[in-house]
């Protein structure tokens, strides 16, 4: 289950970005046309993102997994539906939702409500159990490194800027409007590398997928505001195929990310009857 949760939250790692030295090209009906670059855009958002105090994320994530193994196709299905509240500093999180998975016929519906915190650490309720769990402090490290990234985009920014002659650069009214078509071998290392952390696949495994790894009908599509230059939306449309020693996996996924309350999100605390209640597993 937390593998499963890793990888729908991966998807909030995905960060914007903006290319070289074209304004944006107005979509039909746009009356107040904004006249900065690409590369300007890019650095704006950027910034801002180094600023960002805190942000809340509405993120819905379709996933369809197709195996197939000796000849014979196994399906996996899950439908995400996460809320999460992020602070920078002190950096902690909040995360409530469910999970629905359908794997080969049997179904589960799973759940998910979260606390993260500097102090008091990671605490997770257990869907079956209605009970609450701590989780070890070396699971913590890990997921507060994934929340601070996720709320400060930063290296994402950086790792992104490789592909910023890609973009596809338009605006409206109130928003600039990305779009990167995920094609080609130059966007393997940059997959792997968002998907990493939260798979815990070894270096060697990773190589093996990298080189047998391929993309069809992928897309970004990013909004940011005109005024503040905040995240405002990220869809991404991800078909991953893999072919090793000739089993064959499709991993489609489709994820929403709304981004909203920036800078307006409270203090998060972990409820006392949390901290008192949770028992701490090895």
């Amino acid at each position: 289950m937390k593998k499963r949760y890793y990888l729908a939250m991966s998807a909030l790692s995905i960060a914007v970005v903006a290319g070289c030295g074209d304004t944006a090209e107005p979509v039909d009906g746009t009356k107040d046309e904004a006249s900065l670059t690409l590369q300007q855009v890019f650095e704006k958002a950027m910034e801002r993102q180094q600023n960002l105090k805190s942000v809340h994320a509405e993120t819905n994530m379709d996933q369809v997994t197709n195996l197939m193994m000796d000849g014979e196709t196994m399906q996996m299905t899950s439908t995400s539906n996460l809320a999460m509240d992020i602070t920078q500093n002190p950096l902690a999180m909040y995360t409530n939702g469910n999970i629905e998975m359908d794997m080969s016929g049997e179904k589960f519906d799973m759940p998910m409500e979260m606390y993260m915190t500097e102090e008091d650490g990671f605490y997770m309720l257990n869907g079956e159990t209605n009970e609450w769990i701590k989780l070890p402090d070396e699971q913590y490290e890990q997921i507060m490194a994934q929340a601070g990234a996720q709320a400060n985009a930063t290296d994402q920014l950086e790792q992104l800027q490789q592909f910023i002659d890609e973009f596809t650069f338009e605006q409206d009214d109130e928003n600039y409007l990305l779009t990167l078509n995920i094609q080609g071998d130059e966007f393997k290392q940059f997959i792997l590398s968002q998907m990493g952390a939260s798979l815990g696949e070894s270096m060697e495994m990773s190589n093996d997928i990298l080189e047998n790894m391929s993309f069809e009908d992928s897309q970004y599509n990013i909004v940011v505001a005109k005024d503040t230059f905040d995240t405002k939306e990220i869809d991404l449309d991800l078909k991953i195929i893999t072919n090793i020693e000739g089993q064959e996996t499709t991993i489609e996924n489709d994820v929403n990310v709304v981004y909203s309350k920036f800078d307006e999100v409270d203090t998060i605390k972990i409820p006392d009857e949390v901290l008192k209640e949770a028992t701490v597993t090895e």
